[in-house]
C-alpha cells in the first residue's frame, strides 16, 4: 500500500484557525455591540485647519440641548491638569487642544449626550473663533529658517525636528564610511500613510463609583499599554483601571497607540463630577 505525503510542515505543523465559525456566523463581539443600561453617548468635534490659535470656544448652546449631559474643552481638562497625555515616542500630545491646533481633525471639544444622534447635532451648537497661522505641510521645509514652530508648547523649542535616533558604534560607522571608496548620500522621504481598518476607533467607559475602578472596552491590540497611559491622563492607579479588549475589525499595529479621543471619554468618566454621578457609562465611537 502506497502512502500520500503531505507538504512538509513547519514547526508544529499547519494551525487550524479558531475564530472563524463566529465570525461567519455573525456572532463577532465589537465595541459597537455592547449596550450597558444608562449608557451616554460621545461625539468630538475636530479642527478644520491645520494650524491655528484658539481665541474663544462657546459651548453655551450645545450644553444648554436638551440630551446633552456635559461639553467638556481643553480649558476643562486644563484645569484637571488632563489636558495632555503621553505618547509611545515619549512625547506628548493635546487630549483636546488649549492653546492652539497643530493639525487638520485635531480633537477640540468633547460632547456627551444621551444618543450618538444628539451629541453628534450638539458639535453644530459649538462656536470655536480660531485665529488661522501659517501651516507646515512640507517635511522638506519644515526644519528651514523662518517656518512656524509647531511644537511651541515645549519649553525651549525653536524648530520642528520631532526626534533624533542613534543606534550602532558611531566611531566604527566614521571608520568605515571614511575607507569607502564610494559613499551615496540621499534624503528618504516617507510619504504620509495610515491603515485603515474596516471597524473605526471606538470605545466604551464606565466607572464605578463604589470600587473607584473604571472598566474600558476598547478597540485596542496593546491593553497594557493603554492601561498606563489612562492611569496618567486620569489621574488613578493603574489596578484601577481593567482594559477589554474584544474583537477587532482590522489592525495592523494601528491599534496599538491611544488615540486622544478615548483619553477625553476615559477622563470624562474618571472626573469628580462624573464619580458623583454613578456608573453611567459613555460610549465613543
Amino acid at each position: 500500500m502506497s502512502t500520500v505525503e503531505g507538504p512538509p510542515t513547519i514547526g508544529y505543523g499547519p494551525m487550524r484557525r479558531k475564530e472563524d465559525p463566529r465570525f461567519v456566523r455573525g456572532q463577532g463581539r465589537y465595541v459597537d455591540d455592547l449596550k450597558l443600561p444608562g449608557m451616554l453617548h460621545g461625539a468630538v468635534l475636530r479642527s478644520p485647519l491645520a494650524h491655528a490659535r484658539i481665541v474663544s470656544i462657546d459651548t453655551t448652546a450645545a450644553a444648554a440641548h436638551p440630551k446633552v449631559k456635559a461639553v467638556v474643552t481643553g480649558k476643562d481638562l486644563e484645569g484637571l491638569g488632563l489636558a495632555w497625555m503621553p505618547t509611545m515616542s515619549a512625547d506628548t500630545q493635546a487630549v483636546l487642544a488649549t492653546d492652539k491646533v497643530r493639525f487638520q481633525g485635531q480633537e477640540v471639544a468633547f460632547v456627551v449626550a444621551e444618543d450618538r444622534y444628539s451629541a453628534r447635532d450638539a458639535l453644530e451648537l459649538i462656536d470655536v473663533e480660531y485665529e488661522e497661522l501659517p501651516a507646515v505641510v512640507d517635511a522638506r521645509t519644515a526644519l528651514d529658517d523662518g517656518v512656524p514652530v509647531i511644537r511651541d508648547d515645549q519649553e525651549g523649542r525653536t524648530d520642528n525636528n520631532i526626534f533624533d535616533w542613534e543606534a550602532g558604534d558611531a566611531a566604527e560607522a566614521d571608520r568605515v564610511f571614511d575607507a569607502a571608496d564610494v559613499v551615496v548620500e540621499r534624503d528618504m522621504i516617507y510619504p504620509r500613510c495610515h491603515p485603515a481598518p474596516l471597524e473605526t476607533c471606538g470605545a466604551v467607559a464606565q466607572m464605578d463609583p463604589v470600587m473607584g475602578q473604571l472598566t474600558l472596552w476598547t478597540t485596542t491590540q496593546a491593553p497594557h499599554a493603554h492601561r498606563t497611559v489612562y492611569a496618567l491622563v486620569a489621574g488613578l492607579p493603574e489596578h484601577k483601571i481593567r482594559i477589554i479588549a474584544g474583537d477587532i475589525g482590522g489592525a495592523s499595529a494601528t491599534r496599538c497607540r491611544s488615540t486622544p479621543a478615548t483619553s477625553a471619554r476615559s477622563s470624562a468618566r474618571s472626573s469628580p463630577a462624573s464619580r458623583s454621578s454613578g456608573s453611567r457609562t459613555a460610549r465613543r465611537t
